[in-house]
């Protein structure tokens, strides 16, 4: 070290009983080049129930909020979600949405094609004339978009006349899908459509491959998971009737309980005049407006 003058060390604190950190420290008391000791230990065993990320709620208050996503919860969602779309180390996905937001990370996404070895492929910007091309060139077989990003893909592809006949699946999410729009996404693309409603907070739902051409032409079909309950009340908690709008009350196993840092704003809680069945197994209502 002294001969190449060297200005940094790098390596375990100790090895075999020799304190390695001690040397360095002499080293550097000695001469002034060495500068920085960078050590480093054997990784401790975390545990899946501690928090992987954060995401920024998609909720209408003024005041934002970070959604906590633990390990098992978020790789529950994506495996459990490139199942539903039968995705395999043959297919090919397109962020053509941010790669941090949820519906591209992990709904299947970008995490759910890795899990099973497939290819993600991502573009420069959101444009539909890049994301047309990069269909064509990658062969991608899956993408998601969000309802006006898929009306300029359908409005520009008879100009562009880009090769899009890899894809099978399209997700369309983010916000509401007009049936005009919904219905030209088979002929145009050639491949199946997906609607989906998905929230930081943990909710998604999503229709079927196997699904009604009805049902998927007009619903965001339903939970991913079988422990999801859904609720759709009015201001006094009430339940309302199928058809009604009102708030919207979600809770199961990939629901956050509660808000990073939250204030009384944020802390969810069950509406007034409501109690909490005991298949919740104490986790609380998440509140969102749509």
């Amino acid at each position: 070290m002294r001969v190449g003058q060297a200005v940094g060390y790098v390596g375990p604190a100790a090895h075999r009983g020799f304190d390695l950190t001690g040397m360095a420290a002499d080293i550097a008391a000695q001469d002034p080049f060495l500068r920085r000791v960078f050590t480093f230990e054997a990784p401790g065993r975390s545990s899946a129930d501690q928090v992987a990320f954060f995401l920024p709620s998609g909720g209408t208050t003024a005041e934002p909020a970070l959604a906590p996503r633990t390990h098992n919860d978020y790789a529950y969602q994506a495996r459990a979600a490139a199942e539903l779309v039968s995705l395999t180390a043959n297919d090919v996905y397109l962020a053509a949405l941010p790669a941090g937001s949820d519906f591209a990370f992990g709904c299947p996404g970008i995490l759910g094609t890795l899990s099973v070895g497939g290819t993600v492929v991502l573009v420069e910007g959101p444009g539909a004339d890049g994301c047309l091309a990069a269909v064509e060139r990658e062969r991608v077989t899956i993408t998601s978009l969000e309802p006006a990003a898929a009306r300029l893909w359908l409005d520009l592809l008879p100009r562009v006349r880009a090769d899009v006949s890899s894809l099978r699946l399209v997700q369309i999410g983010g916000g509401p899908l007009d049936r005009a729009t919904a219905e030209r996404v088979g002929p145009a693309l050639g491949c199946r459509l997906q609607q989906v409603l998905g929230t930081a907070e943990g909710l998604l739902t999503l229709t079927r491959p196997a699904d009604p051409d009805e049902t998927v032409l007009t619903t965001q079909g339903r939970p991913l998971s079988p422990g999801d309950e859904i609720r759709v009340v009015d201001a006094d908690g009430v339940d309302v009737p199928e058809g009604e709008p009102g708030r919207l009350l979600a809770r199961g196993p990939r629901t956050l309980r509660g808000y990073y840092r939250a204030t009384a704003t944020h802390a969810p809680s069950p509406p007034t005049g409501t109690s909490a069945p005991a298949s919740s197994r104490g986790a609380p209502w998440t509140a969102d407006w749509w």
